[in-house]
């Protein structure tokens, strides 16, 4: 999920497009392991990685979120809720089987096999991420007064329109994603990919407007009479 959601749009996002990305290689790398080996410490690691998953995906829905970056509830849909299925079940199958482990040696064919397990783990991951990098384009089609939303970025950010002028936002992302004025002037529903909210400007001034669910995500139309 983590690899896909880098793809799917994260990528453009500093620090936290990164992490998702070491997120899904130390994850490939774990389950590559553990598909080999039963020691204790590769079941400790495993449990690591998804109390620390966890704990971020807590994080970046509280404050200010996570690296200047704030998600809200169980968005993106159904990304995060598959994501936080797998890493309870994972955490509780890795607790179940810690201390049986403890008393555990590896087996010769057990550390024989570890180079293989990584090795299929990584052509999985290359592989997804080929696909996904091809298949993912966040580049909405806009013109005259159209705003797109495209990599977590309304663009152009500052647009200037007459007034009596209609503006339109079109969704070129994978994930949800809203318009709603500082000054509650306007406020469209969730935007999925390809919908469109218009809102028409009569009168003169500046507006500034956000995303509601990504409110890092912000842009201004200033109106001239």
């Amino acid at each position: 999920m983590h690899l896909q959601l880098y793809f799917e749009g994260y990528r453009s996002i500093d620090k936290i497009g990164l992490s998702f990305l070491l997120n899904a290689a130390a994850s490939t790398v774990v389950a590559g392991v553990l598909a080999a080996r039963s020691e204790w410490f590769v079941r400790a690691a495993g449990m690591a990685l998804a109390i620390g998953t966890l704990v971020a995906f807590v994080l970046s829905r509280r404050g200010n979120g996570l690296l200047d970056f704030r998600e809200q509830g169980l968005n993106p849909s159904p990304q995060a809720i598959i994501a936080l299925v797998a890493e309870i079940t994972a955490l509780g199958l890795l607790l179940a089987t810690f201390l049986p482990a403890i008393v555990d040696e590896p087996t010769p064919q057990a550390i024989t096999t570890t180079g293989y397990s990584l090795a299929m783990s990584a052509v999985v991951m290359v592989g997804l991420g080929a696909y996904w990098a091809s298949h993912y384009d966040s580049t909405p089609a806009t013109s005259g007064n159209g705003v797109g939303i495209a990599n977590f970025v309304f663009g152009p950010a500052d647009l200037t329109v007459a007034a009596g002028d209609t503006v339109t936002w079109t969704n070129g992302d994978a994930f949800d994603h809203t318009v709603v004025a500082t000054d509650l002037t306007f406020r469209s529903d969730n935007l999925g990919r390809d919908a469109m909210f218009q809102f028409t400007f009569d009168q003169p001034g500046t507006f500034a407007y956000v995303c509601g669910i990504h409110p890092q995500m912000q842009g201004t139309v200033t109106v001239t009479g």
